[in-house]
This record gives C-alpha cells, sequence and structure tokens, in this order.
C-alpha cells in the first residue's frame, strides 16, 4: 500500500517519469513470460547471461554451468550434438568455446524456438527432435552431449535413449552424459520418471559402450567434500564451491560419465 501511495504522489510530480517505470515493468513481464514459455510443461534452465548466472548463489544454475565449462574443455575441434538442449544456453557456450559445430536437439518447441530466437551463431543449429528417435545418420558426431535428461525419461526408454546416442557417434567419439545422482536426491523432483545410483547408471552405459568413466559432481566447503550432505550447503554458496570428482563418486549430488565404444 506506501508503494502504492508513493507511485501516486510521483505521479503528480512526474507522470511522464511513472509512465516510463510502468512501461519498464511491462517490459520485464514480457521477458519473464518469453523465459516462461521456453521452460513449457518440463523442467529447462533458463540462462541469458552466463557470467551473471555464474556469479550467483542459485545450486541449480551453478551446477548446469559446471557440466557444460567442465566438457568444453574436451570438445575442442570438435562436430558436437547435444541431446536435451533445452533454452540453448549451454550448446551456445559451447559454439562460442571450443566445438567446430554442434546441433542442439529438444522435444520442445517452444524451448527451440527460445534457442533459435536468443543463441545465435554460425557454427550452431537448433532442431526440434526426439531424443529416442535421433533423425541422424550412424557415425555422425565426435562428441554426444546429453545433460539431466536421463532422468526425464521412463525406465523402459531410457536403453533406448543410450542406444541412438550411441548409433549417432562415430566408432573413436566419446559422449559425455550427467545426470542427478538417485542415492542422494532422494526423488525429491517431481519432473523425474526414474533417477539412477552411480551402480545403475554404470550398468546402463556400459550395454552400449566398452570404456566407461564415472566421475561426480560434489561440492567442496572448507577443503571438505560434502558428498550426501550437499543439500545442507545452500547458503552462501559460490561457483568456486562446485568441484568434478574422479574418485568415490557414490554419494556425489551429481553423476558424470565419458564414454567410448572401443
Amino acid at each position: 500500500m506506501v508503494k502504492r501511495i508513493d507511485l501516486l504522489v510521483k505521479a503528480v510530480k512526474n507522470p511522464a517519469k511513472v509512465i516510463r517505470c510502468v512501461s519498464a515493468s511491462i517490459d520485464n513481464m514480457f521477458k519473464l513470460t518469453d523465459v516462461a514459455r521456453a521452460r513449457g510443461e518440463g523442467e529447462r534452465l533458463v540462462i541469458r547471461n552466463w557470467q551473471s548466472a555464474k556469479n550467483s548463489m542459485d545450486f541449480s544454475t551453478l551446477a548446469h554451468i559446471q557440466r557444460y565449462e567442465w566438457v568444453s574443455s574436451f570438445l575442442q575441434g570438435s562436430c558436437c550434438l547435444d541431446v536435451g538442449c533445452g533454452s540453448g544456453y549451454g550448446a551456445y557456450y559451447l559454439a562460442k568455446n571450443g566445438a567446430s559445430t554442434i546441433i542442439g536437439v529438444d522435444i520442445s518447441s517452444t524451448a527451440i524456438k527460445y534457442a533459435q530466437k536468443h543463441y545465435k551463431t554460425e557454427n550452431l543449429e537448433f532442431k526440434r527432435m526426439d531424443s529416442l528417435n535421433l533423425k541422424f545418420r550412424d557415425n555422425t558426431f565426435d562428441a554426444v552431449i546429453s545433460f539431466d535428461v536421463l532422468e526425464h525419461i521412463d525406465e523402459e526408454y531410457q536403453s533406448k535413449f543410450i542406444s541412438e546416442i550411441a548409433r549417432v557417434l562415430k566408432d573413436d567419439g566419446k559422449i559425455y552424459i550427467g545426470c542427478p545422482n538417485a542415492t542422494t536426491s532422494k526423488g525429491r523432483n517431481p519432473f523425474h520418471r526414474r533417477e539412477l545410483t552411480r551402480r545403475e547408471f554404470e550398468s546402463l552405459l556400459r550395454k552400449f559402450f566398452k570404456n566407461v568413466n564415472i566421475l561426480g559432481q560434489d561440492l567442496i566447503i572448507n577443503g571438505i567434500r560434502q558428498k550426501a550432505n550437499w543439500d545442507q550447503n545452500f547458503f552462501n554458496l559460490s561457483y568456486q564451491n562446485l568441484i568434478v570428482v574422479e574418485e568415490d563418486c557414490d554419494l556425489t549430488y551429481g553423476l558424470l560419465a565419458i564414454c567410448r565404444k572401443a
């Protein structure tokens, strides 16, 4: 109520200024609506400014950024596919940081339209596509990336998802895939169809890849890895608190894997 009175006073003194203020509020409202459309009916993160997002204290945002920054060093000069690219921020980051070409695919038409509108660069393309039926020839890509997609797929189709990724990957290529750790996430996300433990994750991947290296995303606070206590440390969190580890991954909040056919 106080804000409304204050606004009325300002309107009397400077009506033009108030009109500009209201116009700015309307613009922001439409920007938020645009973001909401990109998220669609599911769980999709939208990042418009990478550095600003990286400087935030939002755990989910930081975890998503970490995955793409981690994988970028492996993709220099590679022809890549980002399966389940969502709003497109990650594929755009990779296109700007090492990948020679990259295609982002997602089943959501609204997410793809958002990506096509906001993330444009010569070596990047977005297409609407079902990850269970990728419209690419066998042995097409040097690398396939897929983060936080597997858990959104019903158990009966998760093998099909991995087989499609393996099919479009070149014989000497690699996949970089990540998902939540069911052991520590405890199924609290209503958007997730089936989460996997570290052992289940590795078992699924070994059906299609001979070489599977499992890593984890963990939090480090005062030099100590948090493991199963990761969800108790959301306050005053920064990007520097997130690490990718190669050992003792059973209780990390996130699972990552690097896989090769041979």
